[in-house]
């Protein structure tokens, strides 16, 4: 028999290196879907109640004053941010917000006279980003938003999940890519083309490229660590933070039995997760996870703390003292859960 030439041989390597690409991509895009995830029963950590709030995109708690701050994005609508007292059921729209105000993720920060601040990533009408800054006071029992300043710039086009340093510093999760086309492509493709952005203050810059279809970020208390989810790897990526250069270096990863949306951290350094098991496509089932670190920062594990429909596609979780509340950008309601 006789033997193929040289050129039938490259021709048939290519085939099958092209095949191998395509295969490994569509099975780790079914992965990122969730087609291989499957449900293991639904679990609550305590009681949850539900409070009717339309569109609770995004949470974070001011523990000074133990008030819980909840995004609400409701589709085809008006945002608006909300406030939570500890012990209340009854949320309360906060006045001081823009007409077109559309807030996709929130962080609390201090500035240096130790006062609040919230950081609002604001999708306008228009399609434009901006990051926001928000002065919080407790004037007469009264919480009132005031503004302060608002960021925009090139690479922060498609902010997603912010973290605050405080004093006008955070950390946004983005896709700077030049076309919406080439952004859909990185994210489906699973190309991890997207970046982790740092604001100093005055600028912009790259803190980690090549990240997989970046969500939430969290910050630790002392600003040491930082942990990005990536969506479609369904993992959180851990980083120790340089003080002074605030130069990132990757420590550990852990997989995530969903697609996660938001990250925050509890006054005990505990990180909380909270995504639809599945793109929303393949259904509405919701899982919130604690992640447990070590004391040098690094994720050593996470257990399941909330499964099932009764908040559809969560999108973010906080656990404020002794209550755990889930939130969802496409339901109509916060949950409050009972937690030790």
């Amino acid at each position: 028999m006789k033997r193929p030439d040289r050129f039938t041989r490259i021709v048939i390597l290519i085939w099958v290196v092209a095949g191998v690409i395509v295969l490994t991509t569509g099975f780790r895009a079914l992965l990122a879907m969730g087609l291989f995830s499957f449900g293991g029963g639904e679990v609550a950590p305590g009681i949850c109640r539900p409070i009717p709030l339309t569109g609770p995109g995004d949470l974070a708690y001011e523990g000074k004053n133990r008030m819980l701050f909840i995004a609400s994005n409701p589709a085809g609508g008006q945002g608006a941010i909300h406030a939570l007292a500890h012990g209340e059921m009854k949320p309360v729209k906060l006045e001081g917000t823009p007409a077109d105000f559309h807030p996709g993720a929130i962080s609390i920060g201090y500035d240096m006279g130790g006062e609040p601040v919230l950081t609002v990533v604001d999708h306008k009408a228009s399609g434009a980003v901006a990051v926001e800054l928000y002065g919080i006071s407790y004037d007469g029992g009264a919480t009132k938003l005031n503004y302060q300043s608002t960021i925009q710039g090139g690479l922060a086009k498609r902010g997603q999940g912010i973290a605050t340093l405080g004093n006008g510093h955070f950390y946004l999760t983005s896709n700077p890519v030049a076309s919406d086309l080439m952004a859909w492509g990185d994210r489906w493709f699973l190309l991890g083309r997207a970046h982790l952005l740092f604001f100093n203050g005055m600028a912009f810059r790259d803190a980690v490229a090549g990240i997989s279809d970046p969500a939430g970020v969290a910050a630790s208390a002392n600003g040491q660590y930082i942990y990005v989810l990536s969506r479609n790897e369904r993992r959180v990526l851990a980083f120790s933070r340089e003080k002074f250069t605030g130069t990132l270096t990757e420590l550990d990863t852990l997989s995530l039995p969903m697609r996660p949306e938001r990250i925050s951290m509890d006054a005990n350094n505990t990180l909380w997760v909270a995504g639809p098991t599945r793109i929303p496509a393949l259904g509405g089932s919701s899982r919130v996870v604690r992640v447990f670190l070590g004391a040098d920062g690094k994720p050593q594990s996470q257990e399941t703390v909330y499964a099932g429909d009764g908040v559809s596609r969560a999108t973010a979780a906080v656990k404020a003292e002794n209550r755990l509340f889930i939130g969802s950008a496409t339901d109509d309601k916060l949950l409050a859960c009972e937690i030790k």
